[in-house]
Order: C-alpha cells, then sequence, then structure tokens
C-alpha cells in the first residue's frame, strides 16, 4: 500500500520535520566527532513519518526545493545547538541542495544567520554539497568561496557515485570528502574498488583533506578501510540515524572493540609480512647466487629452472644496470591470463625497463627494493616485484634479478 504524502506546502507551512543524526566516527580517537544532520517528514494530521525519497521527490519545482531545503536545514540546526552546547567539540554535517544556489540565492546568507542565531560557532558546520546536483557552476562557487572565509567547512558528498563529477574536487577544494556507499560496499572483497578507494586516499592526503566512508555496513569494510588509510566512518554498522544523540552512547563497546581488533590484526599483519618478506629475501638471493655462477648463455635455462623449482614466482627476468633486459622474461604459464594477452605480455630481451619503479630506486644507488603489490603488465595478476642486484662473474658486470612474487588480494586489504 502506498503511503500517501500530504501537500508539500503544508510541510513546509507547518515545519512537518523532523531531524535525525547520524554519527561519524573516529576508531582511532574512540569517539564520535561529528553528526549529519538527516531530514525526516511527517503528516501534520497523523504523525506518520513520510521516507526521504517520497518527501523531497515532492518538491519539483526550484521554488519548492529552496523552500524545503531552507526548513531541513533549519529543524537541523535548531535540534544541534542543544547538542552544541553539551558538547562544543561536535560537528554538525548537512546537505545543502546545490541545485538552489543560484544568482538569486547567493547573496541571502540564510545559513550564516541561522547558524549565529542558535549561537553555533561555524567551526563546527560542515556543508555538505551533493555532485550531481548544480546548475549554476558560478554561483556555487562564490558560496563555497563565502562560507569558506566565515570558517565553514566543506565537504563534497557522494563521491565515487554514479554521476560523480571528479572535476568538482580542484574547483571546490573540499575539507572532506564522503566516498559514496557504491565504492565502500563490500571493499574488502573487491580488490578493485579497493584500488580506487586508496586512490582517492593518497589524493586527499596530498591536498591535505579529510576522506570519510559512509554506508559503511560490516566490521569488514571498517577494518579494511582503517587499513588502507581512513579513520572517520559512518553507517549501520556503527549506528542508524536518531532523534538526539540516541545512537550514541551503545556505540562505545563497539568502537572500542573494533579499534582492538585492528591493532591486533595490524600486528599480525605486520608479523606476517616480516615472515613473507623473510621468506622471499632468502629466495631471491638463493637465485642470485645462482644467477652469479651461471654462464651468459645458460641464464635463461636458470630462470626457467627457477619458475618450475618456486611456485611463488611469477615472472623472472635481468636487466643491466642502465634498466635493458638482458635476458628473456621466463614466466609461469599457469598464471598467465590467456584471455587478456593483448593487454598483458611479458616483456621480451632488449626491452627498457629505465622507468620502472622497482629499477628507479636502484639506479639511485639501492642494493634492492621491493614495490607495493599492483597489477603485473607481464601477467595481468597481483604482484610484488623484488629488484635485487647481483654481481655476474661470466660477464663481469653487475646485473638485477627481477621476480614478480603472488600475491593474494587478500593480502593488500590490511585487513
Amino acid at each position: 500500500m502506498l503511503l500517501a504524502v500530504p501537500d508539500i506546502q503544508e510541510i513546509i507551512d507547518t515545519r512537518a520535520i523532523l531531524t535525525h543524526f547520524q554519527p561519524q566516527v573516529s576508531l582511532k580517537r574512540k569517539s564520535v566527532i561529528g553528526l549529519e544532520a538527516l531530514s525526516r517528514g511527517f503528516d501534520p494530521k497523523s504523525g506518520e513519518l513520510i521516507p526521504p525519497t517520497l518527501l523531497f521527490g515532492q518538491a519539483r519545482d526550484a521554488a519548492t526545493r529552496l523552500a524545503l531545503d531552507r526548513v531541513c536545514r533549519t529543524k537541523a540546526v535548531e535540534s544541534f545547538a542543544a547538542l552544541h552546547r553539551k558538547d562544543r567539540s561536535l560537528m554538525l554535517s548537512m546537505n545543502i541542495d546545490a541545485s538552489c544556489i543560484n544568482e538569486e540565492t547567493r547573496g541571502s546568507n540564510h545559513l550564516l544567520k541561522l547558524v549565529k542565531r542558535c549561537g553555533i560557532s561555524p567551526n563546527n558546520i560542515i556543508i555538505e554539497i551533493i555532485e550531481s546536483r548544480c546548475e549554476d557552476t558560478d554561483a556555487l562557487l562564490e558560496f563555497v568561496r563565502f562560507y569558506r572565509k566565515k570558517n565553514f567547512l566543506i565537504a563534497l558528498d557522494d563521491v565515487g557515485a554514479g554521476f560523480s563529477n571528479l572535476d568538482r574536487i580542484p574547483l571546490l577544494k573540499p575539507d572532506v570528502i564522503k566516498l559514496d556507499r557504491s565504492l565502500i560496499t563490500d571493499v574488502d572483497k573487491q580488490f578493485h574498488k579497493l584500488e580506487v578507494v586508496r586512490s582517492f586516499v593518497q589524493m586527499s592526503n596530498r591536498i591535505g583533506c579529510l576522506v570519510l566512508a559512509e554506508g559503511v555496513e560490516t566490521s569488514d569494510e571498517a577494518m579494511c578501510l582503517l587499513g588502507n588509510g581512513i579513520d572517520v566512518f559512518q553507517g549501520f554498522y556503527f549506528a542508524r540515524p536518531a532523534p538526539g544523540l540516541d545512537a550514541v552512547p551503545g556505540m562505545a563497546a563497539k568502537v572500542a572493540a573494533l579499534a582492538e581488533k585492528h591493532r591486533d590484526n595490524r600486528t599480525r599483519i605486520i608479523a606476517e609480512e616480516k615472515r613473507l618478506f623473510s621468506k622471499y629475501a632468502l629466495l631471491i638471493l638463493t637465485m642470485c647466487q645462482a644467477l652469479a655462477e651461471t654462464p651468459t648463455r645458460g641464464i635463461n635455462q636458470t630462470l626457467i629452472r627457477f619458475i618450475d623449482t618456486y611456485p611463488q614466482v611469477e615472472c623472472v627476468y635481468v636487466l643491466d644496470m642502465k634498466g635493458r633486459q638482458v635476458s628473456d622474461s621466463l614466466c609461469n604459464p599457469n598464471k598467465l591470463k590467456k584471455a587478456k594477452r593483448f593487454l598483458y605480455e611479458p616483456a621480451r630481451m632488449g626491452a627498457d625497463h629505465s622507468l620502472k619503479e622497482y629499477f628507479l630506486p636502484i639506479q639511485a644507488g639501492l642494493e634492492k627494493y621491493t614495490t607495493d603489490a599492483y597489477i603485473s603488465l607481464a601477467s595481468g595478476n597481483l604482484c610484488t616485484t623484488i629488484a635485487h642486484v647481483f654481481y655476474h662473474k661470466g660477464g663481469g658486470r653487475h646485473l638485477i634479478l627481477c621476480a614478480d612474487m603472488s600475491r593474494e588480494k587478500s593480502e593488500t586489504c590490511g585487513m
């Protein structure tokens, strides 16, 4: 049975809006650092709640959208004011419908006046701009500049969603990037999603903004994200939206348990990686010693023997000290992606590796270097490349053994 939605103008006129808050949690601080205001309409007569999609779906024209947006905004700030008086460190995040920001509305200063009237410091307000909703970019930029000068923080919401406009990041220079739930769901199981998340984290670290993961619904998602540089979370796993701070008290035990689990897991992973790379180091040293005694014409045969002997070795090849490949690339045939041969193919003798990540540190003077996990151009699989200098007695010169070591995708999540 479909819910009969009251007239939208009646909802606006009677301010029939209820504000719920969803906590934003820092696991490293083990505390709630902010609340996102989420508006729910209700029938002025029956009191029955109206789902957000139905509520906002009734605002079909610009004037109605603006009026509804301002009522929601007003109720959110008024509801937060009481919480702010109890805890001055709490942040309030609230959405601004960017389609309402235009030449006619951008000078109203409605939000600034509202915040001042309620006695809240602008430093405690995060304005969330929904990426896909903007019709007047110039007005949006002026809006952001004005409120940033007044010490409000700017967040870009829904980043990574289907119609995400990534060009808004350099335009708005946000203080916070909120990764959309579509990127977060099953991030612990999907390597490509994880790599997209990592790219946002790396970019955000460089441009000086905070990454917040929204839509977190499982502990595994939270653990994976925490292990890959995200510390602030929002989602049903921690708390569902609720009036006031109703959702917050029951979170303390959950946050503490997750922080403890993260500490234990990171300790275990560091120990496992230490064992793994100690094993790799011994294996690489053994191969280098064998190659050092191998005549030049027998290098390829020795590399074949390595592939047959060490199943964790995916591909091996030898470079000279200028980065030029002086052997064939010998690969485990069972690990090559035959269906993607046009994309992934082992490099051939004579190939130039001088710009590769594993060669440049050797050129800079290191004796050995291990890359982070990446998708190999030789096989299309996830691997780690280890480059190690050895002295080839038969040729009377130094050479570099490069070995692509297979990595499981689960090894890279940080769980």
